[in-house]
């Protein structure tokens, strides 16, 4: 059959252009063919029974849109009749090779405009300034930048889902952190007022705690943890929140542990995980406070914290290491929602 593997190598030429098998079985069909064309009735008797006659009609309209058949006609008795006339394959392969080039000009363009920022965002991760953030939030982070915290992520979604909002979602890097520097702070903005409507409420949060759960399996491959619901009380307020506690064991063996954790591990006393993990001395470990000793518990760790903040039509939700840390964000939320407290 040696007309077969001939054809075939034709047909896989016209596949390395782009197109796929059906698109360029049909285009090398009607390119044999030349100015004669075919009708579809034509290549439908055929390709029977390879291709179904709505796969030629699907096939003829993407190769008229590439630039690779026309349209024609044909009269037949009192009738006309469509024809479809392959275009020269020459034609074909220079208005490939045309688009092409002009991807491949743009592609230039882009690298040479952004190159060297994408080497710096790859180098030193990446940063928003106070001003390049929406008017409405810039209030709640300004106390945090002018104390060292860094903006690393920003983007704005409107959400309709069964709540219509939109969401300022940040991450944020504070300075105090000891091990796990990411820390999110997320503005919801309802039309209504959500901190009255105990049932929607209620549901949100709920969608919040599965929202963590989808965040914590993305960003860290520790399968086993608990998130325990837990009241959180800032300034004799108290709020809804969570609680991410790790089984120690699990914690050793993650990622997680060697690329983040570094930072907890002069609080672990020799034997608490096992004897090969890096212990520190006797006198180091007098000097770890109470409050760090705090973190170990039932052999277990809670590496972050969150808790939900429903103001009006306003919704915080943030989670971060600690509660002190928390605290040094829930303090610009109160003063600027004008929420009576007082400093400890």
């Amino acid at each position: 059959m040696p007309n077969v593997n001939k054809e075939e190598k034709f047909i896989r030429a016209l596949e390395k252009s782009g197109l796929n098998y059906n698109e360029a079985l049909v285009y090398f069909s009607l390119i044999k063919l030349g100015q004669k064309g075919a009708t579809v009735y034509e290549l439908d008797h055929h390709f029977t029974p390879f291709l179904k006659r709505t796969t030629i009609y699907s096939v003829l309209r993407k190769l008229i849109e590439l630039g690779c058949v026309r349209e024609g006609e044909q009269k037949q008795g009192s009738r006309k009749v469509t024809l479809f006339i392959a275009n020269k394959p020459e034609e074909y392969y220079d208005r490939i090779i045309l688009e092409k080039e002009k991807e491949l000009d743009i592609l230039k363009d882009l690298k040479e405009k952004y190159s060297d920022y994408f080497d710096i965002i790859y180098q030193e991760g990446m940063e928003y300034v106070l001003e390049e953030l929406d008017e409405l939030i810039q209030p709640y982070l300004r106390p945090l930048v002018e104390k060292g915290w860094r903006i690393t992520s920003y983007l704005i979604k409107k959400e309709v889902p069964l709540f219509e909002y939109t969401v300022y979602d940040c991450m944020l890097k504070s300075p105090n952190a000891k091990y796990l520097k990411e820390n999110s702070f997320h503005l919801f903005l309802f039309d209504d007022n959500i901190e009255k409507d105990t049932t929607s409420l209620q549901f949100f949060i709920k969608g919040l705690k599965n929202k963590t759960y989808e965040i914590v399996s993305y960003f860290s491959d520790i399968k086993e943890y608990k998130l325990e619901e837990k009241m959180l009380e800032f300034y004799n307020k108290t709020y809804p929140g969570f609680n991410l506690r790790v089984k120690l064991e699990d914690l050793k063996n993650s990622k997680f542990f060697d690329e983040v954790i570094d930072g907890i591990r002069s609080y672990w006393k020799k034997g608490d995980i096992g004897e090969h993990l890096a212990t520190k001395s006797k006198d180091l470990q007098e000097q770890v406070d109470i409050h760090e000793k705090e973190f170990l518990t039932d052999n277990s760790l809670d590496i972050w914290k969150a808790v939900i903040i429903p103001i009006q039509n306003k919704l915080f939700f943030l989670w971060a290491e600690s509660y002190e840390i928390l605290e040094e964000m829930v303090e610009p939320i109160f003063i600027i929602e004008k929420i009576p407290f007082n400093t400890k």
